[in-house]
């Protein structure tokens, strides 16, 4: 940047002014010290930063328009469309989060370096959302079975592990300002948006989709930004002896919470979603959280009493199977998922006894049964095969089937007269940190406890135009359609785990 222009920046941070009249009340007040003067590292003009942003636009869609022209959506893998159906709301319900929380920030960190870095990713954000639209809408018109992809982000609201995104990404926008800063921008961006948006296109395009990769790598391009807003946050901080441990416990909470949602969610869509697989989701997460984000951050905010984040060890440990588990998971309740899931085969089966070692002993079996229940002649779902329902994560709403399907570490506690179930210690120590900011969700299983299967579809509105086939099916296949009769006439009864 030249002098006059670094001149011209510095003087934007002089428009401010004391107000006369009372600022009105915080609706989410700081525990934190915050300096009046921080580090802007990047020094952007709105007029460079648009210019910027719509030559980049530009691309994206001029390579939308491509694909269209060239039909590419009929070369792109029939399981990576599904994966789609599921990872795009996902990506827009944290995008949309990421936009109010970048809102929250500056109406509530009254320093003026801060709030410039603010002002741009609140724009970024706001663009990221109208980029996965795009791509819903492109996929809509191009794709053969674009089924599933029409609900978008009011799936979330409705499907029994949707919420999982809801869950990870909330804490971003509803939050202590500065605790809402290092979830989003310290932990969220800087440690879990490589795998999102750089790791996994090419994983798209392994699976013949050029058009997501070239849109989520123009998202990417604007996440260093959001990185230096994290860090200039946690360095202003953290120069105040008595926010340190308010930080640590905040970036604790922060990095499990992250772990559950986005790594469960990464994992399986780059694994059980495609059949080109060019990476294990566990070597990615080692590249991207341990090496650069872990590294890096030890690196920079050691010296100031930081350490890592508390649990390391253990999301490690579920790396190795809890994408795994909940694959299954999902596979096993299709019924009321808004994607199809197809059976995996020993091409599969080989790949993932390759990568994880142990993973056939516990998966194939379960994989193998799923497969063999896939034709609506059998009469029967693999749901029907298990004890009971597994209840949902009262804090990250994962199914309780974490970290592997074989051994769960859940537990079912008692707060204010009800009882909730907790998957792992990280999510009780969260729930036990601010149990009111998770007890009032409601449940799954709890919203439709005694209801039919059928009437639990209808009323998630996962049905096609002709009012009985339904939307998810146990395959990739145009004939064998599961209808809402099929599912009627099993006669499955949902009860909730948590019922007396």
């Amino acid at each position: 940047m030249s002098a006059p222009t670094t001149r011209i920046h510095d003087l934007t941070k002089d428009y401010v002014w004391n107000s006369t009249t009372a600022p009105p009340a915080a609706v989410f007040p700081t525990r934190y010290r915050v300096p009046e003067r921080g580090r802007d590292p990047f020094k952007l003009l709105m007029r460079d930063y648009a210019r910027m942003e719509v030559e980049k636009d530009n691309r994206v869609h001029q390579a939308l328009d491509r694909a269209v022209q060239l039909r590419s959506s009929e070369q792109i893998e029939p399981r990576w469309v599904e994966g789609l159906k599921l990872l795009l709301p996902a990506t827009a319900e944290a995008e949309y989060q990421a936009m109010k929380g970048a809102g929250l920030l500056i109406s509530s960190i009254d320093n003026p370096e801060l709030q410039q870095g603010y002002s741009a990713q609140a724009l970024d954000e706001a663009r990221h959302l109208q980029l996965v639209g795009a791509l819903r809408q492109h996929y809509s018109r191009t794709v053969a079975d674009s089924q599933g992809l029409q609900f978008g982000s009011r799936a979330l609201s409705r499907h029994p592990v949707g919420s999982v995104a809801r869950a990870a990404f909330a804490p971003n926008s509803v939050n202590d300002p500065i605790d809402a800063a290092i979830a989003l921008n310290v932990v969220l961006e800087t440690a879990y948006t490589n795998p999102l948006t750089v790791a996994i296109p090419p994983v798209a395009s392994a699976n013949g989709d050029d058009a997501y990769a070239a849109a989520y790598l123009s998202i990417q391009s604007d996440e260093v930004r959001h990185m230096a807003n994290g860090h200039g946050t946690l360095r202003a901080v953290a120069e105040i002896p008595e926010n340190i441990p308010l930080v640590q416990g905040s970036l604790d909470r922060a990095f499990w919470h992250q772990h559950q949602g986005s790594d469960t969610l990464v994992g399986v869509a780059s694994e059980y979603f495609v059949r080109n697989r060019p990476w294990a989701y566990r070597d990615a997460w080692e590249e991207w959280v341990v090496d650069d984000f872990i590294g890096s951050f030890s690196r920079r905010f050691g010296p100031f009493g930081l350490t890592e984040p508390a649990r390391l060890g253990d999301v490690a440990r579920g790396l190795e199977s809890q994408h795994h588990a909940v694959a299954i998971g999902l596979a096993a309740l299709w019924p009321l998922n808004f994607f199809r899931i197809d059976p995996l085969d020993e091409q599969d089966f080989a790949w993932f006894e390759d990568n994880y070692p142990g993973w056939s002993q516990v998966y194939q079996p379960l994989w193998e049964a799923y497969a063999a229940l896939s034709d609506p002649a059998g009469a029967h779902l693999l749901l029907q095969e298990l004890p009971a329902v597994p209840p949902f994560c009262q804090v990250c709403q994962l199914p309780c089937i974490v970290p592997r399907f074989e051994a769960p570490e859940f537990r079912i506690i008692e707060w204010s007269g009800k009882k909730f179930a907790l998957c792992s210690d990280g999510c009780e120590a969260n729930f036990a940190w601010n149990p009111i900011s998770y007890a009032s969700y409601g449940t799954f299983w709890g919203r439709y406890h005694g209801w039919d299967l059928a009437d639990v579809i209808l009323d998630l509105g996962f049905i096609r135009p002709d009012g009985k086939t339904l939307v998810a099916q146990p395959h990739l296949h145009e004939d064998r359609l599961w209808t809402i009769d099929h599912i009627r006439g099993l006669g499955v009864t949902i009860q909730d785990p948590l019922a007396p």
